[in-house]
């Protein structure tokens, strides 16, 4: 092969890695705008949805406005009646039972916490925090005096729907996640010591099962009412697309 032969043939050469190349940058250029239309899509149909959201939710403000509109006229209605004091204070009672009302009071603060470093090879099932669990410390807590409930923040009514689905615990439909803080306000005395001789307790709480367990007295909790319970609106101020 003449040396001018071998020039040709190495220019193309050049040239094809260079078409190759060139084609490859090609296709990525396409394939990130074809990915950069999907984010905007989803972004988009995301934002319809918040929207139908934030507007669906404020209906049912209207709504509620409306309703607790009628029940003042309905109580204005009863002013002279001589039971009248006596139906507010059963109302008040029942509200306050069914947790529509935010209550305070001193009470105590359980936090439980999966064992550290779990690993289900090697660790009993145990050592992680269940719905089970939970409602195991309410009710301990409900059948030594307990008046007021609250679960991460929400309020617990009568009927506490506390639930599990595969490694998450949902209350009320809504996912939770650790630390799981419940609180009471009741009897502190009777409520803390309870909880310290429970036998359940003691055993997921040993070093062998790993559950920690903190049991803190509070002079004064504040629980909010249930009609407050996932109102996550003050922490909603923006969409990010990333």
């Amino acid at each position: 092969m003449t040396k001018k032969k071998r020039h040709s043939l190495l220019i193309a050469l050049l040239m094809l890695v260079l078409g190759l190349a060139l084609s490859a940058f090609g296709r990525s250029l396409l394939a990130g705008k074809d990915s950069s239309s999907e984010r905007i899509a989803h972004y988009q149909e995301t934002l319809l949805e918040y929207e139908a959201l934030e507007a669906q939710n404020q209906r049912l403000i209207d709504q509620n406005e409306q309703l607790e509109a009628k029940k003042d006229v309905l109580i204005a209605s009863l002013e002279g009646h001589e039971d009248l004091d006596q139906l507010l204070k059963e109302r008040e009672t029942y509200a306050v039972v069914a947790g529509l009302t935010a209550v305070e009071g001193p009470g105590i603060r359980i936090v439980l916490q999966d064992r550290i470093e779990y690993d289900p090879t090697i660790h009993p099932i145990e050592a992680i925090v269940h719905d089970k669990t939970v409602l195991h410390v309410i009710d301990i807590l409900k059948a030594n005096g307990a008046q007021a409930l609250a679960f991460n923040g929400m309020r617990l009514t009568a009927v506490a729907k506390i639930g599990c689905i595969g490694p998450t615990i949902l209350c009320y439909d809504m996912r939770q996640m650790p630390p799981y803080v419940i609180e009471a306000i009741g009897p502190i005395e009777d409520m803390a010591n309870a909880i310290a001789a429970d036998a359940y307790l003691k055993h997921i709480t040993n070093p062998e099962i790993g559950i920690r367990m903190n049991v803190a007295v509070e002079n004064n909790l504040e629980l909010p009412s249930f009609s407050r319970t996932g109102d996550y609106r003050s922490q909603i101020n923006l969409l990010e697309l990333r």
